[in-house]
């Protein structure tokens, strides 16, 4: 035989060796009750190009991208585009139901969900979020509703049912009296009456001494995590290690949820910043999981989405064949961090006097000087006003309809109605060398505002690239009244400068990479369904919450070798 034939045999024989060795680990059905613990970690609207785009940010792979098992599917009963409740409901619970549905079947049923089955097992339960700690992804392992957005009615569902609540959302635990939003009962006092230590602090993390700990951090949601007060709020990370290290205590184990909840807020806001930023804190929160399992030799991690949000590209048609996501690495905040940068420098005046005409609005000189705290001196003999704002100094000349500063003579853009000149803003703002944006409230045209700013001078310190005159009418033609508006517009132009696309503002319908470390990890191997993810995850724990586990997990297995 040849000797190059001979060498080619080698090779097949050797990889067949090596696919065959994978299968048979792959394979092997894990013994029932074999992880003690469970860490599930939900990166919420994490898809694959989430990954991708980070991974370039990063300049190499994610830590847990190497334990990579399958992948999931996320449609819910009544779309094929789940909401977080719908997806969380089939995680937690292993039914599927509606979108909007807190852990209530379409037909009315409550089913218990994956952490009540370690708690009655006499395991210690843990529930970790970005967001408020009663929103929809957190809600469905603890609670049941048919509406997620009944929050007050969930919170009342956490107490001696979750031994570790760390996350955002105080307003949902405390009475109106104190500034919350339940009625009648104060559940932090509650808590705290049954045992728990209760934080509100990064400072006080360190003195959690309990079994038990109710952490809340901010009175509705946690920002993210660029913008992320470091001083006061602790990091994913530092949450999920508070949660492992009083959580494995218990000699019988624990299950523990932890959720990056902001990574979908971002895709939402279509914001490759914070999207980026946030996957990164979502990674070192991983870490966390995966360095105690290793060193337990008896926990289970597993890590995947609830669905995708926002359909992100990486690459956009300006940009054919390229990407320029390391634009993004000199930010210094989220596209929520500009907008607010934006309203705190801009100086705004109420226009519900002006007169809007062909898109412009239009206000009577002496009204715009008076709210802006500058002075206008009115000439009868050369039918003129000198106008002065600070160091801008004009003379409108209305017999010539012009505008003169300095030496310097350009029509004006005005009209006289009823002897009153009115003046457009957006002139005004030119000769002020800023922008002017609008705001606008539904149903309170009262309450309109014109935004006076200088747009690059607040932008372009946190985005950290320059803005081109495009940039710059996009983020003024949006309602700056509108907090999504703005703050989505910010999005879209960063986006622009890494050459990166997204397809939607909500969420998307493809299925989910899965990971996996540890006791059981292989059984995630393959295509799986959403709800069989806690089907599995009972089985490895021992915690049977569903008949028939055994013969569950022998059908696929049988479907992963046919």
């Amino acid at each position: 035989m040849n000797s190059s034939f001979k060498k080619v045999g080698k090779v097949i024989i050797a990889a067949s060796l090596l696919i065959s060795s994978f299968a048979s680990v792959a394979s092997a059905a894990e013994e029932k009750g074999s992880a003690k613990n469970v860490i599930l970690m939900i990166p919420d609207g994490m898809g694959i190009s989430y990954l991708t785009a980070t991974r370039i940010f990063k300049g190499e792979e994610l830590s847990f991208e190497r334990y990579m098992k399958g992948l999931m599917k996320t449609y819910s009963s009544d779309t094929n585009v789940t909401d977080s409740a719908a997806a969380g409901t089939a995680m937690a619970t292993g039914f599927k139901t509606n979108n909007g549905m807190i852990s209530v079947t379409p037909d009315g049923k409550q089913p218990d969900s994956i952490l009540d089955a370690a708690r009655e097992r006499g395991k210690s339960t843990g529930l970790i979020a970005t967001s408020r700690i009663t929103h929809a992804t957190p809600a469905v392992f603890t609670a049941h509703d048919p509406s997620r957005g009944n929050e007050v009615a969930l919170a009342t569902d956490y107490i001696n049912k979750v031994d570790v609540i760390l996350g955002g959302g105080r307003d949902m635990f405390l009475n109106e009296k104190d500034g919350g939003k339940q009625p009648e009962r104060n559940l932090v006092a509650e808590a705290q009456a049954a045992g728990y230590d209760y934080i509100t602090n990064r400072s006080e993390l360190n003195k959690v001494s309990s079994n038990k700990v109710l952490g809340l951090f901010a009175m509705s949601d946690l920002k993210y995590e660029i913008d992320r007060d470091e001083q006061n709020v602790p990091s994913l990370s530092e949450m999920t290690e508070l949660a492992v290290d009083v959580l494995s205590k218990n000699e019988k184990g624990f299950f523990l949820m932890v959720e990056g909840s902001q990574i979908d807020w971002s895709g939402h806001a279509n914001d490759p910043v914070a999207t980026i930023t946030d996957m990164l804190a979502f990674e070192d929160a991983v870490d966390v999981a995966l360095d105690f399992a290793k060193k337990d030799g008896n926990t289970l991690v597993v890590i995947v989405g609830d669905h995708e949000t926002g359909g992100i590209n990486i690459g956009n048609t300006p940009g054919g064949y390229k990407e320029n996501i390391d634009v993004l690495k000199k930010a210094t905040g989220s596209a929520n961090a500009v907008r607010d940068a934006l309203k705190a420098q801009a100086l705004s005046i109420n226009i519900a006097d002006a007169k809007l005409v062909d898109n412009n609005y239009y206000m009577p000189i002496r009204e715009v000087t008076a709210k802006m705290n500058g002075q206008l001196t009115y000439n009868k003999e050369d039918f003129s006003a000198d106008v002065m704002w600070n160091n801008v100094k004009f003379q409108l000349k209305l017999r010539e309809k012009q505008v003169v500063v300095g030496s310097e003579a350009k029509a004006a853009d005005f009209f006289i109605e009823n002897s009153t000149a009115y003046f457009n803003l957006g002139q005004i703002a030119e000769l002020m060398g800023t922008q002017v944006a609008y705001g606008t409230t539904k149903d309170k045209p009262q309450e309109t505002k014109a935004y006076f700013v200088q747009v690059k001078k607040a932008v372009e310190p946190i985005v950290g690239f320059e803005l081109n005159d495009d940039n710059v009418k996009s983020l003024t033609n949006v309602n700056w009244d509108d907090r999504f508006q703005l703050a989505n517009e910010v999005g879209t132009v960063m986006s622009a400068h890494a050459l990166i696309s997204w397809g939607s503002r909500h969420h998307t319908g493809e299925e989910l990479p899965l990971y996996a470390y540890g006791k059981g990890a292989y059984e995630f191997v393959g295509l799986i369904d959403n709800i069989d993810l806690p089907r599995i995850i009972s089985y490895l724990m021992g915690v049977e919450l569903f008949e028939n586990e055994e013969q569950f997990m022998q059908k696929l297995e049988e479907r992963r070798n046919q």
